[in-house]
């Protein structure tokens, strides 16, 4: 896991997030962490408290995903898993167990959270710009999402990648939403090799 940070002077205010390795030197977080970062780069801390500087070259706004290119970044990638399925279901059980790791805002150290998957849906709605209607595959988690932890992965048992936290629900605060891991996936995939900036547009309005 890492720490995601920039400035995005469209919005006047400084963007913090989570993100995690999934390749060689490639970051994944959510795009609204660096949506509008100006220059197209941002900082990204490891845990160990080493400093690098990563750019953008993969946003896609519609699933809410984005890809960093981090020269000399060490860190060990995850995997995500290609379609997590869940445990056999069992009334009144929950649809599945897993960790949330992420930087809570103002956190100096990776937060883990106990957390569980309680259902996969088809969501439907808005693009990050209300420019597009989206369908995508989310995970409903139960867990409280703080400041900073969008795009921090939900790891289950096998320590593979399941989804990744992007939002909160509206009613309430301790219940998440995450991307699940095959809408990451084409995004991340298309990305092992990028390392050409790409434009992350402007910063998320509803930030």
């Amino acid at each position: 896991m890492v720490r995601v940070a920039g400035e995005a002077p469209s919005c006047n205010m400084r963007i913090e997030g989570t993100g995690f390795v999934y390749a060689p030197q490639r970051v994944v977080t959510a795009a609204h962490v660096v949506a509008g970062v100006i220059p197209v780069s941002a900082v990204v801390t490891t845990t160990a408290g080493e400093v690098y500087e990563g750019r953008v070259v993969a946003f896609d706004p519609g699933v809410d995903v984005a890809v960093l290119y981090v020269p000399d970044l060490p860190a060990p990638p995850l995997r995500i898993a290609p379609m997590w399925v869940f445990p056999l279901r069992i009334p009144g059980v929950s649809l599945g167990d897993a960790r949330l790791l992420g930087y809570p805002k103002g956190a100096k150290r990776v937060v883990t959270q106990q957390i569980k998957i309680k259902q996969r849906v088809e969501a439907e709605g808005p693009d990050l710009y209300k420019e597009h209607e989206v369908t995508k595959t989310m995970l409903a988690f139960s867990g409280r999402f703080s400041a900073g932890v969008s795009g921090a992965p939900l790891i289950v048992d096998d320590g593979t990648v399941a989804g990744m936290a992007v939002a909160t629900a509206r009613d309430d605060p301790n219940r998440g939403y995450a991307v699940a891991a095959q809408e990451i996936l084409p995004v991340a995939n298309d990305a092992t090799e990028a390392t050409k900036h790409v434009s992350t547009r402007k910063c998320d309005p509803d930030r």
